[in-house]
């Protein structure tokens, strides 16, 4: 049982958007990660407004979560085996980040929570990997390093923009020491695989000259598949968009833009490889029908539909990046932005994809389904281009 004073829909919060997409094809890891989405699912849609009760008591509130903690208990050799995997293939960081000066806990209530091991079983139990655990732990701390040190709304943007690093290093058996770096600052924690607590918590300060000076390279890691070996280029590409004269002489909307046209003549120099990776994920993708008169479409204003085309790009490689992006564009859209606590549960089941149809060569339907928001569309492989996309909202 929890004993943090932290509230239930405080922790809604802290997992919204946060969920961890899926950049692996490892068949193993990906079935074991579609029965976990399919048990979370399962969990939140049983509990349904329970969640969110306010009449409950703390503890009546954590012992909602007692079927996902048995469930990851149920699953620990597995779960263990997986993560051990992957912690063992990923890079220590270099020897020169060892040399900066790190300041203390960010955020001493959150440290709290994350020494408590039923809150970081059920926060962290869809991730897998070093670079999903450090990006999520990053994404819940980033909140409170940017409010102590009064970074600026365009500033703060540099870590998102030009994305990250994460690095891991075994300290003693299960004790793992992962660093996130960005092109703003760098976090590292200390993780235990058997109980998933975290400990040390520690981050260098915004735009630290020290930090800044050692202009750290972008480590490859030792691909496993042509789909992991597409994101690091693509990875690489963001880290290396960054130089000084950039981020002073323009805006941030100006920075995004940049990388967005470093990646889409990535993708266009790659289309083949794009494309072979696209088909073999959608092939072992579980088929099914379309969705039932439980689902009410949603239709779009002009402008949200102008919108919506500029948020699918063409070098997205799989349905769980298009189902990410298309909830975060719902997010900021009447119906879904008036209930946080709603957004909250989707972010909390993640989506189940299914392949619906498939029109001619390289031409897919695919239907993407949450708590209470699904999205269906065509994604044509040749084109890089998605159509006929859908919203929809479950029926009350």
């Amino acid at each position: 049982m929890m004993h943090s004073k932290l509230k239930l829909s405080t922790l809604l919060f802290l997992l919204m958007t946060l969920t961890c997409n899926a950049q692996i094809f490892d068949r193993a890891l990906k079935n074991h990660r579609e029965k976990t989405q399919k048990e979370f699912l399962k969990f939140i849609t049983e509990i349904g407004s329970k969640i969110t009760d306010s009449t409950l008591t703390a503890e009546q509130q954590y012992a909602l979560f007692n079927p996902i903690v048995e469930y990851a208990e149920r699953e620990h050799a597995t779960i263990t085996n997986l993560r051990n995997k992957y912690f063992q293939q990923t890079l220590p960081p270099p020897t020169a980040l060892d040399q900066v000066t790190f300041a203390g806990d960010p955020h001493d209530g959150l440290s709290k929570m994350l020494e408590n091991p039923q809150f970081t079983t059920v926060t962290l139990l869809q991730c897998y990997r070093p670079l999903e655990i450090g990006r999520l732990i990053g994404g819940l701390v980033q909140p409170a390093i940017y409010q102590k040190f009064n970074t600026g709304p365009e500033e703060s943007k540099i870590a998102y923009t030009f994305g990250n690093q994460v690095f891991a290093k075994q300290l003693k058996d299960d004790i793992w020491q992962i660093w996130l770096t960005n092109r703003l600052y760098m976090l590292r924690f200390n993780l235990n695989l058997q109980t998933m607590v975290i400990h040390n918590m520690e981050y260098t300060q915004p735009n630290q000259p020290e930090y800044l000076r050692l202009q750290l390279p972008f480590g490859f890691q030792k691909p496993a598949n042509e789909l992991e070996k597409l994101y690091q280029e693509m990875d690489e590409i963001r880290w290396n968009t960054y130089t000084a004269k950039l981020i002073q002489r323009s805006s941030a909307k100006e920075w995004q833009d940049t990388v967005d046209q470093q990646l889409s003549a990535f993708y266009l120099k790659n289309q083949p490889r794009f494309i072979k990776v696209q088909n073999e994920l959608l092939k072992n993708t579980e088929r099914g029908a379309d969705l039932d008169q439980n689902w009410q479409e949603l239709h779009l204003s002009p402008d949200e539909n102008l919108q919506l085309k500029q948020t699918l790009k063409k070098n997205i490689l799989q349905p769980d990046e298009a189902a990410q992006q298309l909830f975060s564009f719902s997010n900021g859209i009447i119906p879904f932005n008036q209930d946080i606590e709603e957004i909250g549960k989707n972010a909390m089941s993640g989506f189940l994809h299914y392949i619906t149809g498939k029109e001619k060569n390289n031409v897919w339907k695919i239907k993407s389904l949450g708590y209470s928001i699904a999205f269906e569309y065509k994604w044509d492989l040749e084109k890089g281009q998605f159509s006929e996309v859908k919203i929809f909202k479950r029926k009350s």
